[in-house]
């Protein structure tokens, strides 16, 4: 079910939330690059959710989430290195985005030797972190052509 009337804010109308009313505001050879960046970043944020709440089933359980997590950050970085972004500075923010990825799982492992002990509250947020900077990289391609 899709938003028929216009919403009002305090700035005014902000649409109609029909996304076939607005033209595509990302070029069409980036947004082809987006798709075939799917893959990655759908596995990555997979590796990213196994993370959230890891510590508190243990030090196997954790080191397994980074395994995971590192596996898929490799991935995403070996995509991206063989398939650079037709506009450099979304590129290197995809990649900055997927290095966080590669942190998150750096910081997963350390946490899977420091249990008991660890703050499972600080890898939940890192986890959050990353998961966001991706969403924002993915949001900001959609406005790079404003």
């Amino acid at each position: 079910m899709s938003i028929q009337n216009p919403i009002r804010c305090n700035d005014g109308i902000v649409g109609t939330g029909k996304s076939e009313d607005k033209e595509s505001l990302v070029r069409p050879e980036v947004e082809v690059w987006l798709t075939g960046a799917m893959p990655s970043i759908t596995e990555l944020m997979a590796a990213a959710k196994r993370v959230m709440g890891v510590v508190a089933l243990g030090p196997e359980a954790t080191q397994a989430a980074a395994d995971h997590l590192e596996v898929a950050a490799f991935h995403a970085r070996e995509w991206h290195s063989g398939h650079p972004c037709p506009d450099p500075a979304i590129g290197e923010q995809v990649a900055a985005a997927f290095d966080a990825f590669t942190a998150l799982a750096d910081d997963c492992a350390v946490a899977a030797k420091s249990i008991p002990g660890y703050s499972s509250h600080a890898l939940d947020e890192r986890a959050g972190e990353a998961v966001a900077g991706l969403m924002t990289v993915m949001y900001a391609t959609r406005s790079a052509e404003r």
